[in-house]
């Protein structure tokens, strides 16, 4: 880079949640004096979806691409020099930096950052150094973006949730008797590292011995041009005992441990990462009697770094009706960068 030693942002901390303030410094060092016409910093928050499907409704095949993109925001500070000036700032050898804050916007809330097959949510700031008669020298730099969910906060995430199915089993002409699955959960918010007892109560009138099983699956599901693409995976299963044939009164209790899972995804509305429990009834010859429970992935303990998330009916694609969590009050701010009248740096 020449005169240049070192372009660099460096922030103050690596995570922030909506808000918040995202502080920093733009350092500078030099090994010999240069001529600066402007030093500007470009804040960014995005949401991108793409993906590609063969067109089978064409004769040739041809591969249909989606893309949907969503701009949370974008703001642009000067750190040295205005646009309307072609005034030239002399900065000396040796090092310069130049801080730097971003208000988070609040309201509506911008959601945590993600990365998965189909898309991304993603949030960065870039400098910008502009010299006479030179090329623009350039740094990109992403910071993390984590909204807290406080799951024991009160509200409908602390509420029980059940779901009861049933299935017939038919062989040959005869039908056997139904298989009634009745499943709960003590509530809907858990966090990493918790425990979920699962209880199943499984009426079996059938001539058949049954196996439940219990697993957390984890849903992801990308939308762009009023198409969609979701995929699931398995997070963790495990497996009750067997309930014998004619058994019309069994009582089991299975117990998930949730791993280290990123938590569900709030606030987009092309992207959807979604938890669920799926409870089956594994049934020989015949297709499982399955039941799933929606629940959310939290991040209590909070972040030491943020405040808790706010309304849950922002978020797209689920029902969190009636929970209603407040950021902190405080005064509004609006979002953007804070602009001091002549932001000098220090140099050092």
């Amino acid at each position: 880079m020449g005169k240049v030693k070192t372009f660099a942002i460096l922030y103050d901390r690596p995570t922030y949640s909506c808000g918040e303030l995202v502080s920093g410094r733009v350092v500078v060092e030099l090994t010999e004096q240069i001529r600066v016409k402007a030093l500007k910093i470009h804040a960014k928050g995005q949401a991108f979806v793409h993906w590609a499907e063969m067109d089978t409704s064409s004769e040739t095949n041809e591969i249909q691409h989606y893309i949907q993109q969503l701009r949370y925001f974008k703001h642009k500070h000067m750190l040295i020099g205005t646009e309307s000036s072609a005034e030239v700032t002399m900065l000396t050898s040796g090092r310069h930096e130049y801080p730097f804050s971003l208000v988070l916007p609040q309201a509506p809330p911008v959601p945590s950052s993600f990365k998965g097959r189909h898309g991304y949510v993603n949030y960065w700031m870039t400098a910008k150094l502009h010299r006479p008669w030179k090329l623009r020298t350039k740094v990109k730099e992403p910071f993390t973006v984590l909204n807290q969910i406080d799951v024991r906060a009160p509200g409908p995430l602390l509420e029980p949730l059940s779901v009861m199915d049933e299935k017939t089993i038919c062989c040959c002409c005869c039908a056997s008797g139904p298989v009634v699955l009745n499943a709960k959960i003590d509530r809907k918010g858990y966090v990493p590292g918790e425990t979920i007892q699962v209880f199943a109560e499984i009426e079996n009138h059938s001539s058949r011995k049954v196996n439940p099983t219990a697993a957390i699956f984890k849903t992801i599901t990308y939308h762009a041009k009023f198409k969609k693409n979701t995929s699931s995976e398995l997070v963790t299963k495990i497996q009750g005992e067997a309930v014998l044939a004619r058994q019309k009164d069994s009582r089991i209790t299975m117990l998930l441990k949730i791993p280290e899972v990123p938590p569900t995804l709030m606030y987009c509305t092309i992207i959807q990462m979604e938890y669920s429990i799926q409870v089956s009834v594994q049934i020989p010859r015949a297709t499982n009697l399955t039941v799933n429970l929606p629940i959310v992935i939290g991040t209590l303990p909070k972040h030491p770094y943020a405040e808790p998330a706010g309304d849950f009916n922002v978020h797209y694609g689920m029902d969190y009706s009636g929970v209603n969590q407040a950021l902190p009050v405080g005064p509004e701010v609006r979002a953007g960068f804070i602009v001091n009248n002549k932001n000098t740096g220090f140099y050092s």
